[in-house]
């Protein structure tokens, strides 16, 4: 049986209906029945509790990235990153299994082959035109 009154609560707090059926571990569907039934005289205190969630994690985010770019980060920490065979570098779970929100989970080789190539693409480089 579902819980009216920990949905009501949780949508108030701006959690969607898959969110909110993780913590509840119910379905979706169920949520969102009891969502559009009893709860849409609440909309709006919804929709103002999410995107105040959303700009908190956005000032959030962009206070812990002010201090240090990904690259200087990855510089710093470089033990806990492993190369892709394309050159990339992506977090090693065995060496971190658990890693904070801020931290650069993948940082692209700017001159891997196959960027190399998608930038000639890109250019509309043609090698035929500079014979003639």
């Amino acid at each position: 049986m579902l819980d009216k009154a920990r949905v009501k609560e949780l949508y108030l707090k701006g959690y969607g209906a898959c969110q909110i059926s993780n913590i509840l571990n119910c379905k979706p569907e169920t949520v969102r029945k009891c969502i559009e039934r009893n709860l849409k005289d609440f909309r709006n205190s919804h929709l103002a509790n999410k995107i105040r969630d959303k700009e908190i994690d956005r000032i959030t985010k962009y206070e812990s990235k002010k201090y240090m770019s990904d690259a200087t980060f990855i510089k710093k920490n470089r033990s806990i990153y492993k190369t892709t065979a394309d050159g990339d570098l992506v977090v090693d779970r065995n060496v971190a299994p658990i890693i904070t929100y801020d931290t650069p989970r993948r940082f692209a080789n700017e001159n891997s082959e196959k960027e190399i190539n998608r930038k000639i693409i890109r250019s509309g480089y043609r090698k035929d035109e500079l014979l003639y």
